[in-house]
């Protein structure tokens, strides 16, 4: 699970409310930036920020805050906050924003929330669903729907959303604990189809435990954090439940279904199940799956012929993406690799795959320009799948 350090903006300054009262709005720290440094130093690799001023406006106020942290840090940024057109999180994307969230949008335009999906990409589009009594509320929460926030949920899966942040606005700043029976309600009746994000009301270690043990995707701390009640590395460090193990034939399906998703130019001999118990029993311990809560969520197959190691069909859910999911099984195999004492590994990625080849790039593997790569099939292949 992740846990994603809070920052709302005000007039440029860092703000918690309690219960989204712009009333009791009060500075918690003293630079965006350096704040969110000492999150990074913590070992947060996300960070959930809010243009308070953008929500109430219904446009983008403090963009150039998010935008100094996005190009200064490596956390991943998610921003909210008075995003209403595809222009708007364009501009977002291309200042770095790793992935923006609609708020009033879903409920008021959910046709926007449809077209950012299908133009942007489920990983890259959030939607918060912010609750008074369990009604929706909008504009920075100072309008209440008579929507259900679980049947907005249920919307926003129809249009293609896979993460859902949900925000009880009673327990917000309030330190007074997760709202744990609304995401219960939540997680059951979405069952599965998305992640779900935890916000308002982190108190303690508690709070973090109660939500991993319900199987979410994250959690939201921000007072707790300003106030010193909740610990970032420890709250880090509690909510790890991805576990890397070896690739077992057992996992076939699952890992098929993951490569299917990612389009990763498959043929029917190599990649049956046949071919993948071969290359497993030829390299029993250099292949991987990452698992969440008992499902697979990314694998990488690895091997070696002595001399030379190679990675192939590396891929991770794309429900599961944008959580240092990849790197982490590709440090596993390279280590696994080093214990048979191979010192070089190479690979080979599509022309056509820019975010896999900007992956590699920035894990060091360098781009061959004096080589030519050749194949020859021993047997009649059907490939499918490409890029």
């Amino acid at each position: 699970m992740i846990i994603f350090p809070a920052i709302d903006i005000i007039g440029g300054q860092c703000v918690r409310l309690v219960k989204g009262d712009y009333a009791t709005a009060s500075k918690v720290a003293e630079d965006p930036l350096e704040t969110a440094k000492k999150f990074e130093e913590a070992g947060a690799e996300w960070i959930h920020m809010v243009d308070l001023d953008g929500a109430k406006a219904g446009y983008p106020v403090n963009t150039e805050i998010y935008k100094n942290i996005a190009q200064n840090t490596h956390l991943k940024v998610e921003v909210g906050g008075g995003i209403r057109s595809l222009e708007t999180i364009q501009a977002y994307l291309d200042l770095g924003i790793a992935r923006v969230i609609l708020g009033s949008a879903a409920l008021k335009n959910p046709q926007l929330v449809s077209d950012a999906v299908a133009k942007f990409g489920a990983e890259r589009i959030v939607v918060g669903i912010d609750a008074k009594n369990e009604m929706v509320a909008t504009e920075g929460w100072l309008e209440t729907s008579d929507v259900h926030y679980i049947a907005l949920a249920e919307k926003m899966i129809e249009a293609g959303v896979r993460t859902i942040i949900f925000t009880d606005i009673s327990k917000d700043g309030t330190l007074s604990g997760v709202s744990a029976e609304q995401l219960r309600k939540l997680r059951d009746a979405t069952a599965g189809r998305c992640n779900i994000v935890a916000s308002g009301g982190v108190h303690t270690l508690d709070d973090i435990l109660i939500c991993r043990d319900m199987g979410l995707y994250g959690t939201i701390a921000g007072k707790s954090l300003y106030q010193g009640t909740l610990d970032l590395k420890e709250a880090i460090t509690a909510a790890d439940t991805l576990k890397i193990r070896p690739m077992q034939i057992a996992d076939y399906d699952a890992v098929y279904d993951i490569w299917m998703a990612c389009k990763n130019g498959l043929n029917n001999v190599d990649d049956s199940r046949e071919g993948i118990a071969r290359y497993l029993k030829r390299n029993p311990d250099t292949s991987f799956v990452a698992e969440e809560n008992g499902v697979i969520a990314g694998v990488i197959l690895c091997g070696h012929d002595g001399r030379r190691g190679f990675i192939q069909h590396m891929s991770v859910d794309p429900q599961f993406r944008r959580r240092g999911i990849g790197r982490k099984l590709v440090s596993r195999a390279l280590d696994a690799l080093r214990a048979h004492q191979i010192t070089k590994v190479a690979l080979v990625a599509f022309k056509s795959n820019d975010g896999g080849n900007a992956f590699w790039e920035d894990l060091g593997f360098t781009l061959r320009g004096d080589l030519n790569y050749r194949n020859l099939a021993l047997t009649d292949l059907i490939r499918y799948n490409d890029q």
